[in-house]
């Protein structure tokens, strides 16, 4: 997978906001495999994780990663919104296929 990222940065011209797209793509995989699965910095994910114990939908929720791409996806798009990289109108697909992405990532990665 990283060599078809690779193959696309280098040999496509994606430009400077198809660059953006893809490194928001990837923090957005960073940020939801951390806050689901990793301890992350002072184990504040684990801390995080641990305060939702019971079975509700938030415990549940903190620890999907298809969940916490949907958030980290909408802050993504949100942060790329403000600073212009995308249009108002363009901001639910850019979401919407930053979630697909990180949810693609870690298809590959588990198997």
């Amino acid at each position: 997978m990283l060599d078809i990222v690779i193959w696309v940065l280098i040999s496509a011209n994606v430009g400077q906001c198809g660059m953006i797209i893809i490194l928001a793509a990837l923090a957005t995989y960073y940020a939801a495999l951390s806050i689901s699965r990793e301890d992350g910095p002072f184990a504040v994910f684990l801390w995080l994780r641990n305060r939702f114990t019971r079975d509700t939908w938030l415990a549940r929720g903190i620890r999907c990663i298809v969940c916490v791409s949907c958030y980290t996806a909408a802050l993504a798009a949100a942060g790329l919104w403000a600073a212009g990289h995308v249009r108002a109108i363009d901001t639910p697909l850019v979401w919407l296929g930053l979630a697909g992405a990180s949810v693609i990532l870690d298809r590959y990665w588990k198997r």
